[in-house]
């Protein structure tokens, strides 16, 4: 019975994952030009990230450069010994004080005995000693940072970034946030103005722990609160008209209760008891799907594309990381623990760097969607049905993996061919070292030729999901297989 059950749970864990797994980095991937990080989304990179990889590899080029001059100036004019040393410099000393004292001796300096031991101290000191200090920078002698290209990365705008970069962001991986982590905004719906005006968009607050309708407060863009509603009462929007929203019957006991606001209407917890403990329910006919019930902050907000035609009202979750993990749609978690873990750390690391990075839809005023094309996230239904996703991600909670200071995004897909790719192999960019190819005799498919299995999205960059689920139940560590499949990376708590 025990090996029926296991065997039933893997059999459901793999079909999910050929399902949603593959999401991740892939339909999209193929439409970027991947210059600066791996998101799933092709959006452009942040223009002074750039320059400050730039003047990076200037700065690693001319390093290399300093450590040869130092090897070669060692080499000429550095002495074997410290005794030689100490001879050279104490007769470099005699000769030195004729010239204040004793000016015919130093006309005639090329006969004293000490001449050649001055003449290789002051050699020794014009030309080795001021670049001595560059011995510390053997590690740059490296073939990677000797490209003449780099050579045209130090101009002065690139300078300018780099300062300003290395000013602000010591480390990638320093937004703060509480125990629960920095906040997240996710595009959750949309709708145009004519649907948000034939039907209403309809709230409703629950306390996420019991269940129970609990009170809650509605504030505008400026996030001034202007109406509390009771427990259980729900609350209308409509699209009112001149980019306005008109919200209504958040209050059962007058009619006809309305207000005008300008663009943007939230909903957020009445109570600061009840802040972390909060999910809404919301509802509109546009809306098919099941998933309608999200953690801690809900927003409708107008969307100006310049084009009445493309206008649109946006449904936006806004709450901590460490939710928007435990809402993740990627998995079901009936994996091995440990692959549980492994996903939860990747799917933060990913919502970590849009946080930090992402632009994309900053004119929207979210940083992630919850679709495909970033990464699945179905909320508050989504982590109640599939309570291990939780589980892993509290015993992982604040993980995310890094590659020295950058934050190390960690695309995956579901299968391989036996191996995984390079970055540079898929995408052409060098900037991703943590992506190098590595063996993958477990993530490989057992019927599916290579090119099958790209025409699935299976870009097989980053880890393999199926691998990492057989790792796990071969007894692998979470850390051992992010290990494995990302080069050099470490696991970095964050918060």
């Amino acid at each position: 019975m025990m090996a029926e059950m296991q065997t039933h749970r893997k059999s459901i864990g793999r079909t999910l994952l050929s399902l949603v797994v593959a999401v991740f980095f892939c339909a999209s991937l193929f439409q970027y030009s991947f210059v600066y990080s791996a998101t799933s989304d092709g959006e452009v990179a942040d223009n002074d990230y750039e320059k400050y990889l730039k003047y990076d590899k200037y700065l690693k080029y001319t390093k290399r450069k300093k450590y040869r001059k130092y090897k070669k100036a060692k080499k000429k004019y550095g002495f074997d010994s410290s005794a030689e040393k100490f001879k050279a410099k104490a007769c470099y000393k005699v000769i030195k004080g004729f010239k204040k004292t004793n000016p015919v001796m130093y006309a005639t300096r090329k006969a004293h005995p000490c001449y050649y031991g001055y003449k290789d101290y002051r050699r020794y000191k014009k030309y080795y000693k001021p670049v001595k200090k560059y011995k510390k920078y053997k590690k740059y002698d490296r073939k990677e940072y000797n490209r003449s290209r780099y050579k045209k990365y130090g101009a002065s705008s690139n300078k300018a970034a780099y300062k300003s970069w290395k000013k602000t962001h010591r480390r990638e991986a320093n937004l703060g946030g509480s125990a629960l982590g920095p906040k997240i905004s996710i595009g959750l719906h949309e709708f145009t103005r004519n649907e948000l005006r034939d039907d209403s968009f309809r709230i409703t607050a629950y306390k996420a722990s019991t269940g129970d309708p609990i009170s809650y407060k509605i504030k505008d863009k400026n996030n001034s609160s202007i109406i509390s509603v009771g427990a259980g009462e729900q609350t209308r929007v409509k699209y009112n008209s001149k980019k306005t929203l008109r919200i209504y019957n958040y209050d059962s006991s007058q009619d006809d209760e309305e207000k005008i606001l300008s663009k943007e209407v939230r909903f957020t917890a009445k109570n600061s008891s009840d802040v972390n403990d909060i999910f809404f329910k919301y509802s509109h006919d546009e809306i098919a799907t099941s998933y309608v019930k999200y953690r801690d902050n809900i927003k409708l907000r107008y969307y100006d594309a310049s084009g009445s035609d493309r206008d649109r009202i946006w449904v936006i979750n806004y709450l901590p990381l460490e939710h928007y993990v435990w809402g993740m749609g990627e998995i079901t978690g009936t994996g091995d623990r440990d692959y549980n873990r492994v996903m939860t750390i990747s799917y933060r690391t990913y919502g970590y760097w849009k946080i930090k990075y992402s632009t994309k839809y900053a004119s929207r005023g979210f940083k992630v969607n919850a679709t495909p094309g970033n990464q699945l996230y179905y909320g508050y239904v989504w982590e109640t049905k599939y309570a291990r996703i939780k589980k892993a991600a509290k015993v992982t909670r604040g993980k995310i993996v890094m590659y020295g200071h950058r934050i190390a995004i960690t695309p995956y897909s579901s299968w391989t061919d036996g191996r995984t790719r390079s970055f540079e192999e898929r995408w052409g960019s060098k900037n991703y070292p943590w992506c190098k190819s590595v063996k993958d005799p477990y993530g490989k498919h057992p019927s599916k030729s290579t090119s099958r299995l790209v025409s699935e999205g299976n870009h097989m960059v980053g880890l393999s999901a199926h691998g990492a689920l057989d790792r796990a139940d071969h007894g692998g560590s979470y850390s051992k297989i992010i290990k494995y499949y990302y080069t050099n990376v470490d696991i970095y708590r964050a918060y």
